[in-house]
């Protein structure tokens, strides 16, 4: 049985900041793979260090990443933030993202 994916509300600004052909590009691919087992721990699919954002991230296209969160019970799937790293910056709607190293002082 496949998982829900659902949308945090300010995620469809982070996907229309790239672009209509891209933006789309990226929510079907990330669908695709979260649908099928969003629990997977690969090297584009891996559990976040504790923080206030994000239980997970999914490498898309090797530069975008999708932060989300899993709840096991109800079989659905959160995303909760898109965005593009560049270096060692996640950079959202055109800004530096920090509030995902929150969590962790050593960030």
């Amino acid at each position: 049985m496949a998982w829900r994916v659902v949308l945090k509300e300010s995620v469809i600004a982070d996907l229309r900041w790239f672009g209509r052909t891209d933006g789309r590009l990226i929510l079907k691919e990330a669908d695709k793979q979260l649908a099928a087992d969003p629990a997977l721990e690969t090297r584009y699919m891996k559990r976040l260090r504790p923080n206030p954002i994000a239980q997970r991230e999914l490498q898309v296209f090797g530069r975008y990443r999708v932060l989300f969160n899993v709840d096991e019970s109800e079989r659905e799937v959160t995303i909760v933030l898109v965005g593009e790293k560049r270096g060692s910056a996640l950079i959202v709607q055109g800004k530096e993202y920090i509030a995902h190293h929150e969590g962790d002082p050593s960030q």
